[in-house]
């Protein structure tokens, strides 16, 4: 192995050890640097989702997201919950907010504003809440995918616009840049909306059409 190859693996490992610890298990093909950021993920591990941990990886992203596409750099970043299909289901469209732990802050009982990702059968996997600046993820999300991954892209997107302010013409208007975000993360691997979630251009287009 050259020695600049061998450089480059001892410095990705001591990157991971001080991102995952010094049990970490991570080796240099494991990890994934996001462009134009100092932080990697460790794909073997799942991300973290307290509200401490996940910082780093949520202020990479949304560095990333501002480098990418020139959006003003924003300085606070969401809550990330996990929760079953159900609740992510009476979320989407506006039912009763689920048990207190999910609870929308200061919510006297309905969703607020919100965005979402779905899958071509309709299962809605992630929801944004705006004013709460929570992200909700379903159960069994890890981050070991790049699919997955993508899911947090799109919501954080959303989470820029509410956070900036952004107008659109319709809700579908919204999710153009959170498509757009999400697919180019889905490059980033080799991978797409079409090959990771059977969305093709025109599954999009419908998507983020506004129909008057």
């Amino acid at each position: 192995m050259a020695a600049a190859s061998i450089q480059r693996t001892l410095a990705a490992l001591a990157v991971a050890a001080c991102l995952f610890g010094p049990t970490s298990i991570a080796t240099a093909e494991n990890l994934f640097k996001i462009p134009g950021t100092d932080y990697y993920i460790n794909l073997d591990a799942a991300q973290p989702l307290n509200a401490a941990d996940s910082q780093p990886l949520l202020a990479a992203i949304a560095d990333w997201l501002s480098k990418e596409f020139g959006l003003p750099v924003v300085d606070r970043f969401p809550e990330i919950k996990l929760i079953s299909p159900g609740e992510i289901g009476a979320l989407r469209y506006n039912s009763p907010v689920p048990p207190a732990s999910h609870e929308v802050a200061g919510d006297p009982g309905l969703a607020q504003p919100q965005s979402w990702a779905y899958l071509p059968t309709n299962d809605i996997v992630a929801v944004y809440i705006d004013g709460a600046e929570i992200i909700y993820l379903i159960e069994g999300w890890t981050g070991r995918t790049p699919a997955d991954q993508s899911v947090l892209v799109h919501e954080m997107v959303h989470h820029f616009q509410y956070k900036l302010g952004l107008k659109h013409e319709c809700p579908q208007d919204r999710e153009k840049l959170a498509y757009a975000a999400q697919d180019r993360w889905l490059h980033l691997f080799g991978h797409s909306l079409e090959s990771d979630f059977e969305l093709d251009g025109f599954s999009v287009l419908s998507n983020t059409h506004c129909f008057y």
